[in-house]
């Protein structure tokens, strides 16, 4: 982990909502990230705190960020120019695990949750890789081997989860992985339990700090008959489904 004075490369729109920006980092690109981790960026030198935003993709040495506009911080990100430079401590957090050679891999993401797991299909190209990916309409989705909208906008009307148990039922899966609302991923534990044991979930939490300091992002993890509490930020964001409680 590392504050990094990083240059912005490029900003590009996606759609009115959506967006990727580019920074360009000196450092190792080994050294830059794996799949599920995050940096901390800073909006402005008078702000107390940084905005948490999931690795996208590395490539030579720039970190790409897939950000949602959707209040002050990730606004300002978003008029970011390119030679603009900016501050971003990381990469902070624990991966996904490692796929292996033709792993099974189902990864399920809603809206923005889709960016950590992009990351994670260009890290393991070897590996197996079916993609379902949801959202409110069109422009919350993004490529996919299945997309689900709700307003039935593009893609198969309904949620991400509509027809997950049938797939399950008729497909080998040796992995889930999945990132977005947690009512989404809370679902897909409960479906998805009694035919798939390693259910990887990367939690969307508000990391203030980053670092465990703060424990403003603490959930409760299953610890036996009991629970203990963990943050999202150090001890996460990358937790095995059916140990979170999901209702706590």
């Amino acid at each position: 982990m590392k504050d990094h004075k990083g240059l912005i490369v490029n900003n590009i729109k996606l759609n009115d909502h959506y967006y990727i920006l580019s920074v360009k980092i000196d450092e190792d690109p080994k050294e830059l990230g794996l799949a599920g981790q995050f940096y901390e960026l800073k909006v402005k030198s008078s702000q107390r705190f940084r905005v948490p935003i999931s690795i996208y993709d590395i490539h030579d040495n720039i970190v790409d960020f897939m950000i949602k506009d959707i209040g002050k911080a990730t606004h300002e990100l978003s008029l970011f120019k390119k030679n603009d430079s900016i501050s971003v401590l990381g990469p902070l957090g624990k991966p996904f695990t490692e796929a292996t050679n033709n792993q099974k891999c189902l990864l399920i993401t809603g809206g923005v949750g889709y960016a950590p797991l992009n990351y994670f299909k260009n890290t393991f190209p070897h590996a197996m890789i079916t993609w379902f990916h949801g959202g409110a309409n069109k422009d919350e989705v993004f490529s996919a081997d299945r997309i689900y909208t709700n307003d039935g906008s593009e893609g198969i009307k309904g949620f991400v989860t509509l027809d997950l148990k049938q797939y399950l039922k008729e497909n080998k899966v040796d992995r889930i992985l999945t990132c977005g609302p947690r009512i989404m991923m809370k679902n897909i534990v409960q479906i998805a339990l009694p035919y798939v044991k390693d259910i990887e979930v990367s939690l969307e939490e508000y990391m203030a700090c980053g670092i465990g300091v703060c424990f403003g992002c603490a959930v409760k993890i299953k610890n036996g008959d009991d629970f203990v509490y963990k943050t999202v930020c150090k001890d996460g964001p990358i937790f095995q489904g059916s140990e979170v409680m999901w209702d706590e």
